[in-house]
């Protein structure tokens, strides 16, 4: 369920009211990234902006293209 349809299922007029009685623990927000494949897609980002062989050449530290 997600914070507007919890927000209207329980009257609320604002988000914020909602956000102040749903709290969320560390471990659940950890298992809703792992769910929604949150860490892999920017794993994956990463790797594409970063040229991992000039940063294993060194290239990278001394600013060589």
């Amino acid at each position: 369920m997600t914070l507007f349809e919890l927000q209207a299922w329980l009257g609320h007029r604002s988000p914020s009211s909602t956000q102040f009685y749903a709290k969320i623990s560390p471990k659940t927000l950890a298992k809703a990234y792992s769910e929604a494949g949150y860490f892999a897609r920017n794993v994956r980002t990463i790797e594409v902006l970063v040229d991992r062989d000039a940063v294993a050449s060194g290239a990278a530290a001394t600013g060589d293209p």
